[in-house]
């Protein structure tokens, strides 16, 4: 039933193949346009799971907090002086910038209005005078309070000594010394007093200060710079390159060589990284595709030695690839970074059902079949491997789909509809476009038989049936020998296979030229000058706040495996201190200034009074709290609505590795969703949370996935094959290279990753298909082992090349993730086709030749 039912389509697809073939090319012509508006995104937070607790939490604070991504804007001349003004002008438009768009959206808030622009801009910071003028104010107040137990002591003692109420004991009147007028007034006494607190304050206020010249700068002057924090996560989302476009069209709009002839402006932080990054992405995805499409176009081009198999060939992969967009443009409106290459990967998987339906159509004209009876037997004899390989490659990645991982369940969902559309295109397009190929030949020399045999029977399709028959034993031996030694390593290896170095997952290119030029410059601009630094996190309020950061580091203290943590610093570190504390200290002040009475003022000489008189605390002193703090400090401290002292920040220890994946685990389980002393859950998250469940993710989802596959190929080759034999060649071939590529992995310790771990599941699926490909021609040959290598030898060869292109375009791409996948998944097809070609025929020899006599040399004939 079924085999007439496809024999008649194959018959209609001959008889109006320029309708087929028309609607072939509308098809690839529509989905191509459709996908045309799909959108890369390379936010890490696509990747994950939108139901995980992490993602959650990291939203929600997303949405309070914004993303604290900076953008830092370097300005390079000879001249200081325009340095800055360049960067208090640039600073000035910024802040106007971000006023207007916090005006316009109170504006048009709950209206239908949509022309608003997101406000990108979280604060600007350009100038520390403000920080400088608070801290002279009340530096008296930031003072210790027992410091300013001692200066009430010590003024007490010098104004003592200077009205001769208490003798100086310590006085040298020795002729050999004459002492100064101010020394025999107690004066240099309070000298000395002045200066040491004069010091006191001075190592206080670089606490508060990050640059008390008022600008971030080089010693010299040369460079100055602002930064920018933004409400953008710089995790690869969109809102961080429109913050960089607008901030270069105001630098543009200032034109910085009208403020110094030789000036020159660049771009540093996490958003240029960022942009830089995705930039390097898609441009190597679309090199990559075009270059594996031209290599493989090429393969097939050499192997039928015809144009126009070329494209018989071709169209049907590249309607499967535009479909594949396609969906991925309706169902999701973008790709993430995972799906970038899929183009490629779909092109040369999915091109292997075209290339196996043309050699078997072509198989047959060698024998001297007609054309018409050619294309009816090619397609059905082609059509039971092409639909056990298309089931297999579909359950590969659709079993991806299974996982919450989104960076699995994206590339499995896409890949699924890919491999499908190649095979229905296949089915349907390639019978007609070989009848008009036929048509055009008949107004030409027609391609001989012998030709015909030329190609599907060529003399390395021979010489490997005869090599797979004469060393059936050896073979054998080998691999046996080769599967035992890498099965060996993989104990160890997947105990633990993932790879936990996040630098060597990340852009090369993004580390040379460009923003990691000017990253180099901004690091001596800013040189870690900034009030806080860490990790930014959210409390619901600043009692909050300060509880969690007594929680975290009693939990680092407690960690047996060592300290992570550096300090947690909370809105009231920069205070002076508790309400009382504070209340004490203006006891103490006004203390001390009620000493210095305007007789002992008039008492001093001019020098000393001007000292004490600069010194001296003003009036008006009192209570400070969170919202007196300068703007530059106070706003690090803010949430978006306004409310202070619910951000607070987690700076780690200078020997840690912020780049390693253990490390962020252990930070995420010692900041992330605290228990606190008072019975409250804290809801916490970072962008080590981010990681951390990313890591997280892979161990739950990656076995599962793998699982799934494996468990969904058995079960077809187990129907397709319905016979012991067949089941245990084929799955042990494909076994047989699974290892392989885990154990290579094990041995060169090129670890498993977010990318490439997608490499298993998919070689599982693609690399099932050549070892039933040679089992089931040899079905079809009755038995005939070495006629089957002989016929499909070829074939799977060329089959293993587009493949072997697709993932070889992973390894052009600046992303050291991506090239990992394409080195994991180029060794596992490799050892599946050698396993296919070499292991399975030996093997079948050698069980067939027990069971019955077996021919000495290869079947030439191209008879079914």
């Amino acid at each position: 039933m079924i085999q007439r039912r496809v024999e008649r389509m194959a018959d209609f697809c001959g008889r109006r193949p320029r309708l087929v073939a028309l609607l072939g090319l509308l098809l690839a012509v529509v989905s191509w346009a459709y996908a045309s508006r799909l959108e890369l995104h390379t936010d890490l937070l696509e990747l994950l799971p939108r139901d995980s607790p992490g993602f959650r939490t990291f939203e929600r604070q997303l949405g309070r907090l914004g993303g604290g991504a900076t953008l830092l804007v370097i300005i390079e001349s000879p001249d200081r002086a325009a340095n800055r003004r360049f960067i208090d002008d640039l600073g000035a438009r910024l802040t106007d910038q971000k006023r207007h768009d916090e005006l316009c959206l109170q504006i048009c808030s709950g209206s239908a209005c949509q022309s608003c622009p997101k406000t990108l801009i979280a604060r600007v910071e350009f100038g520390t005078r403000d920080v400088h003028d608070y801290f002279q104010h009340n530096r008296w107040l930031y003072a210790p309070e027992s410091e300013l137990e001692n200066a009430d002591s010590e003024v007490d003692e010098a104004i003592a000594k200077q009205s001769g109420l208490v003798e100086d004991l310590e006085f040298d009147s020795s002729p050999k010394r004459g002492p100064s007028p101010q020394e025999r007034d107690g004066a240099g006494d309070l000298q000395h007093v002045v200066e040491r607190v004069e010091t006191r304050f001075s190592s206080a206020e670089a606490k508060l200060n990050p640059a008390p010249a008022g600008y971030f700068e080089t010693s010299d002057g040369a460079s100055v710079g602002l930064r920018i924090v933004a409400n953008s996560t710089a995790l690869g989302d969109l809102s961080g390159d429109h913050l960089l476009r607008q901030v270069q069209q105001l630098v543009e709009g200032l034109n910085p060589r009208t403020y110094q002839e030789a000036a020159r402006v660049g771009f540093a932080g996490d958003i240029p990284n960022s942009l830089a990054e995705r930039k390097s992405l898609a441009s190597d995805a679309v090199w990559a595709t075009l270059a594996a499409l031209f290599l493989v176009l090429c393969g097939i081009g050499l192997y039928f030695r015809s144009y126009a198999s070329v494209c018989i060939v071709g169209l049907p992969a590249l309607i499967g690839v535009g479909c594949a967009y396609a969906f991925a443009a309706a169902a999701y409106g973008y790709v993430n970074s995972t799906g970038a290459f899929l183009g490629a990967i779909i092109l040369g998987n999915g091109i292997n059902y075209p290339i196996v339906l043309v050699s078997r159509y072509e198989e047959f004209i060698a024998a001297g079949q007609a054309p018409a009876d050619a294309r009816r037997t090619a397609v059905w004899n082609a059509f039971r491997a092409e639909l056990v390989g298309a089931a297999v490659a579909s359950i590969a990645y659709g079993s991806l789909t299974v996982t919450r991982f989104r960076g699995f369940s994206q590339f499995g969902a896409i890949g699924c509809v890919g491999m499908l559309f190649v095979w229905g295109a296949t089915i349907l397009l390639v019978p007609a476009l070989l009848a008009i190929r036929q048509r055009f030949l008949r107004s030409s020399t027609p391609i001989s038989p012998a030709r015909s045999r030329s190609r599907a029977s060529g003399r390395f399709g021979l010489g490997l049936a005869h090599f797979g028959l004469r060393y059936r034993l050896p073979i054998v031996l080998i691999a046996s020998v080769t599967f035992i030694g890498l099965l060996a390593t993989l104990p160890g290896f997947l105990a633990d296979p993932w790879e936990y170095n996040f630098d060597r997952l990340g852009s090369r290119g993004s580390k040379s030229g460009g923003p990691a030029t000017w990253s180099i410059k901004a690091e001596r601009v800013f040189g870690g000058k900034s009030n806080v630094g860490g990790a930014s996190m959210l409390a619901d309020s600043a009692e909050q706040a300060l509880r969690i950061k007594r929680e975290i580091l009693r939990k680092d203290q407690a960690d047996p495996r060592g300290r992570l943590i550096h300090d947690v610093t909370v809105v009231q570190d920069f205070l002076p201190g508790s309400s009382l504390e504070q209340e004490r200290k203006l006891a103490l002040i006004a203390r001390i200034r009620a000493r210095f009475t305007p007789r002992v003022l008039a008492s001093l000489s001019p020098s000393v009074r001007t000292s004490v008189e600069a010194l001296l605390p003003p009036m008006g002193l009192r209570v400070l709290s969170a919202a007196d703090l300068p703007t530059l400090v106070r706003s690090q401290f803010e949430d978006r609505a306004g409310k202070i002292g619910s951000v607070f920040y987690v700076r780690y220890r200078d020997n840690v590795v912020l780049s390693d994946g253990r490390n962020l685990l252990r930070m995420a389980a010692l900041t992330d969703d605290l228990d606190l002393a008072d019975g409250t859950k804290a809801q916490t998250a970072s962008r080590a949370t981010i990681f951390a469940e990313m890591i997280r993710s892979m161990r739950r989802d990656g076995p599962l996935a793998s699982l799934c596959a494996l468990c969904a190929v058995t079960l077809v080759v187990l129907l397709a094959t319905r016979e012991a034999l067949g089941m245990f060649v084929v799955l042990g071939a494909l076994l047989f290279g699974v290892v392989c590529m885990l154990g290579l992995a094990a041995i060169t310790e090129d670890r498993l990753n977010f990318l490439n771990f997608i490499a298993i599941p998919i070689t599982l699926g693609i690399g099932c298909e050549y070892p039933f490909n040679v089992f089931d021609r040899s079905r079809l040959l009755h038995g005939d082992v070495s006629g089957a290598v002989s016929r499909a030898g070829m074939a799977v060869l060329l089959c293993s090349y587009t493949t072997v292109i697709g993932y070889g375009s992973l390894l052009f791409a600046d992303s050291q993730a991506l090239q990992s996948f394409g080195r994991l998944a180029i060794s596992g097809e490799i050892a599946c086709v050698v396993g296919a070609l070499l292991l399975l025929p030996a093997v079948l020899h050698i069980v067939r030749r027990r069971r019955r006599a077996e021919p000495t040399e290869p079947a030439t004939s191209a008879s079914d």
